[in-house]
């Protein structure tokens, strides 16, 4: 910015102080790794500087659940092979799942105007009945849960569910045409593939299900098919061959074992966008995911 451009806003002192940024600042100042100063490029600089004692200091502020080890990093001559707490273990979807009281945790309101919403109570029960339903159908740690679904609760259900047991998520978005979601997943070899009946965008109701025959078609690897309502209940009855979402949160167990896996255990598989070619796999890692958004 120039100097004779001024801000469009500046956060006052109240702000800064009360801040979580602010909050960390204070931390470290206590501990005696940084003096105090509301100067963010100070932060920065000593962050650079000390990677591994600002990485065990975001593990400690944020209160991440599991267990960190003694080494922070372990280095590489060649910078992206240097391993984050190579000794730690941790549960992602433990770390999501804080609270177990009447308080929502999630909202979901669709276009069309349907509602829902789930307390933190209601959400850990559904994520490990989930847990327990993907445990009894026999998916492994690293097995692979297709998901073809619209932003819902169910959808964060079943990624928790599946992440709670070390499964490796990945997902579609459902306006993508069938071959979109094939030339992803087929590459991935998914055991499950998780959808919805329907969905909204733009004024328009659009059916997920008349896609999902030509898709179970290529991708062999599928075995098992599970649907949610996009409403509360489905409009119609689905495939008997398809499992019914709601089925499962109401019948299942509830698995509360949480078992720690590797800082680097796969999390999810997202994709680059297929410009050249057919889109190509990308894996993240669950510690990595988990300790970057507690930053952020």
């Amino acid at each position: 910015m120039k100097e004779n451009q001024s801000s469009l806003w500046s956060p006052n002192e109240e702000i800064k102080k009360s801040s979580n940024l602010g909050h960390f600042c204070k931390h470290l100042d206590k501990k005696n790794l940084l003096k105090y100063s509301e100067n963010f490029k100070n932060l920065w600089k000593w962050s650079v500087n000390n990677p591994e004692i600002f990485w065990s200091e975001v593990w400690d502020f944020t209160k991440i659940k599991g267990f960190k080890g003694k080494k922070i990093i372990k280095k590489n001559k060649i910078f992206y092979k240097n391993i984050f707490f190579p000794e730690s273990k941790l549960n992602y979807a433990e770390n999501l799942l804080p609270k177990k009281n009447e308080e929502i945790a999630l909202t979901f309101l669709s276009e069309s105007g349907i509602e829902k919403k789930v307390t933190w109570k209601k959400l850990y029960e559904s994520v490990c009945k989930f847990s327990h339903f993907l445990k009894k159908i026999n998916l492994k740690e690293k097995d692979r849960v297709a998901a073809y679904v619209p932003n819902t609760i169910e959808t964060i259900i079943s990624f928790l569910g599946a992440s709670k047991n070390g499964l490796i998520w990945s997902s579609c978005s459902p306006d993508f045409g069938s071959q979109g979601v094939i030339d992803r997943f087929l590459q991935i070899k998914p055991k499950v593939l998780i959808t919805s009946d329907y969905y909204f965008y733009n004024g328009k109701k659009i059916n997920i299900l008349e896609k999902i025959p030509e898709i179970l078609k290529k991708i062999k690897s599928i075995k098992k098919v599970i649907v949610f309502p996009y409403s509360d209940q489905f409009e119609k009855k689905i495939n008997p061959k398809y499992i019914d979402f709601n089925s499962i949160i109401k019948d299942s167990k509830i698995d509360s074992i949480f078992k720690k896996f590797n800082f680097n255990h796969p999390l999810y598989i997202l994709y680059s966008s297929g410009t050249t070619g057919v889109p190509k796999c990308i894996t993240h890692g669950a510690g990595n995911v988990l300790i970057e958004h507690n930053k952020e």
